[in-house]
């Protein structure tokens, strides 16, 4: 595995902080490593400004990782709540090679316009390393509403890349039913970890509530709810750089002792 860095900028005069990427080029022998280290696949790369070797494999990145031990996740009232409320949806799985695009560009469009997101294509996404993508597609009365993006990582995981839906009714909170559905199928194919991507901000709080939800400090794979969702929520606290010293200095008091 080699491990390189993009570094954008910096501070030392007013206060100290570092802006840099973290990526690593993992062979798939070393994936199991990689995943237990906190790295996981870039996908959102342009292959535009990758050469056509690089095209070949994606190339990882270093954060705060979430994942679930699929051996400790049980059901619980909230998750039966949730899949009450969605139990018309219906789903579908197909190979991205396989997959009609059309389908979830329509519903992606959708998604980013609702969210306020900035656009951008999904066909990068399914270019590098396809026979190992797949989505999963979600039908309420036979009519496309929403996908998963999937990929298989390591010898037995899975992770979940990216969900979007048409919002066309919202009070189905499908992202939460996605998250079983998911569960799902991983268990049904004897996975042994579902991988969530990034855990910051309010926004990625609900990722926590599943059994066997850990998350990744830089140092261990941490099954400690309660920080995690403190890290989330000062994140979006955050509004300035200099506070980022007073975080750093916390955490390498609390954390990485």
């Amino acid at each position: 595995m080699k491990i390189y860095f993009k570094h954008y900028s910096g501070a030392i005069t007013e206060y100290d902080y570092l802006f840099f990427d973290c990526m690593a080029k993992v062979s798939s022998h070393e994936e199991d490593k990689a995943l237990n280290e906190g790295w996981l696949p870039d996908d959102y790369a342009d292959p535009k400004k990758l050469s056509n070797h690089q095209e070949d494999k994606s190339d990882w990145y270093q954060a705060r990782q979430t994942r679930i031990d699929l051996n400790i996740f049980q059901e619980d009232r909230r998750t039966r709540k949730a899949r009450k409320k969605c139990k018309e949806i219906t789903t579908k799985t197909f190979k991205a090679n396989k997959v009609d695009i059309s389908i979830l560009n329509n519903i992606f469009d959708k998604y980013t316009k609702y969210r306020g997101f900035k656009g951008w294509e999904l066909e990068p996404l399914i270019k590098r390393e396809a026979y190992k993508k797949y989505f999963i597609i979600y039908y309420l009365n036979d009519k496309p509403i929403a996908f998963t993006f999937l990929r298989d990582v390591g010898s037995n995981s899975i992770f979940s890349t990216q969900f979007a839906w048409d919002y066309e009714n919202p009070k189905l909170y499908l992202g939460k039913y996605a998250n079983l559905a998911e569960i799902d199928y991983c268990i049904s194919r004897k996975k042994d970890y579902m991988y969530l991507g990034f855990g910051y901000q309010k926004a990625c709080i609900y990722k926590s509530d599943y059994q066997g939800f850990e998350f990744w400090n830089g140092d261990v794979w941490s099954n400690d709810v309660e920080q995690y969702k403190f890290l989330c929520e000062r994140d979006s606290k955050l509004k300035y750089l200099h506070e980022l010293e007073k975080c750093k200095e916390e955490d390498d008091n609390n954390i990485f002792k």
